[in-house]
Order: structure tokens, then C-alpha cells, then sequence
């Protein structure tokens, strides 16, 4: 009678700590979504030309601007479209080569028509950015295409998001960035630049 007893005092103290456990883990993604739901205008302002350290990336948002110029590398666009272009300097602070970089800006709130993913640009030799070896500092130039007809806003304000660096994930126990979530917000004036020989 004493075994089953234990038994059943074991069993009982086994599902009180799963559950309790499960709450725990309720708990905190509730919190992270309620975090993630935030509105953006909580969010740290940073100001044009600070060098903010997202993670992987050390990003300072310059000047924004609307053109129907040629891109750095000569392409005129669609037809139809104009670019919105914003310059910044960028910084691969990891180790390694990296080409992860369409995360690291998003346009909010979104222009009418923009397109969904922007083409990065290097100012060095206005080539399309492949990859960003580390610790070497780069002026790029990002462009998105938006509809010829869209009025874009006087001012732009721009989401920078960032990443943490984990050296073991819980899947696979591998190194690696995690956790995007978005860490401030830039908002800078955004100018009309006349024709000339490029964006």
C-alpha cells in the first residue's frame, strides 16, 4: 500500500511540474507576441547618421531620397517606377562573409506599391552587393521601386532590425543569429533628387 502510495505521490508530482512548466512556457511566448505587438512608435528613435548595432551588422541610416535616375549600376527600372533610395554605411561585425543583409531595413509605414524586397548597391564601385566581408566598412546605397504615380511622404521612417547571436540553437545545437526583432526607428526627411547621371 506504501509503494503505490509513493507511487502515486511520484505520478502527481510529476504532472503538477509539467503543467506548472507549461504555464511558464504560455507565459512568456503571451509576453514575446504582446513585446512583438507593441506599436512601432514605442520604439527607440535613433537619428540619422548614429551608428546602431543591430547584431550582425553595425547599420547608420544617412539620407533617403526619391529618383527616376539610373541605379549605381545603370539600370533604369521597370518601366513605370521611380526608386526610393537610402543611403547608409554598413559594417559585418561577425566573422564570417555575410549576405544577410535584406533584413535589416523595412520601410514603415509601407509606401503604396513598394516593392517587396530591395536590391543593395556598393557605393564603392556601384555594384550590386553580393556579400560584406567582416570589419571592412561600406557605403551602400539600398533602392526599392515604387509605383510612378505614388506621392511618397515628405518624411521616411525606417525600422532597423536586429539579431542575437547564439552558439548553440535548440534544434540543431549549432552557432548562428536569432531572434529578429525590430530595435529602433530612424525617420529622416525624404528629397526629390533632379535628373542626372544616376541614383
Amino acid at each position: 500500500m506504501f509503494a503505490a502510495l509513493a507511487t502515486l505521490r511520484r505520478t502527481l508530482f510529476t504532472r503538477l511540474m509539467a503543467g506548472i512548466g507549461g504555464l511558464l512556457a504560455l507565459g512568456l511566448t503571451t509576453m514575446q507576441t504582446i513585446l512583438g505587438a507593441m506599436p512601432s512608435d514605442s520604439l527607440p528613435a535613433i537619428t540619422p547618421g548614429e551608428s546602431v548595432d543591430s547584431g550582425r551588422w553595425r547599420v547608420a541610416v544617412l539620407a533617403a531620397s526619391v529618383t527616376r535616375d539610373k541605379r549605381p549600376d545603370g539600370y533604369r527600372g521597370r518601366s513605370g517606377t521611380k526608386s526610393l533610395v537610402v543611403e547608409l554605411d554598413l559594417l559585418n561585425q561577425t566573422s564570417e562573409t555575410s549576405n544577410v543583409v535584406s533584413r535589416i531595413l523595412a520601410v514603415d509605414p509601407p509606401i503604396a506599391g513598394i516593392e517587396a524586397q530591395p536590391t543593395f548597391y556598393l557605393m564603392r564601385d556601384h555594384s550590386i552587393l553580393g556579400a560584406l566581408h567582416p570589419g571592412l566598412p561600406e557605403r551602400v546605397k539600398v533602392v526599392w521601386a515604387i509605383p510612378e504615380e505614388t506621392v511618397p511622404p515628405t518624411t521616411l521612417r525606417l525600422t532597423i532590425t536586429g539579431e542575437t547571436f547564439k552558439p548553440r540553437d535548440n534544434l540543431l545545437a549549432a552557432p548562428g543569429w536569432f531572434n529578429p526583432k525590430v530595435i529602433g526607428a530612424v525617420s529622416l526627411p525624404l528629397r526629390a533628387e533632379a535628373s542626372g547621371d544616376g541614383a
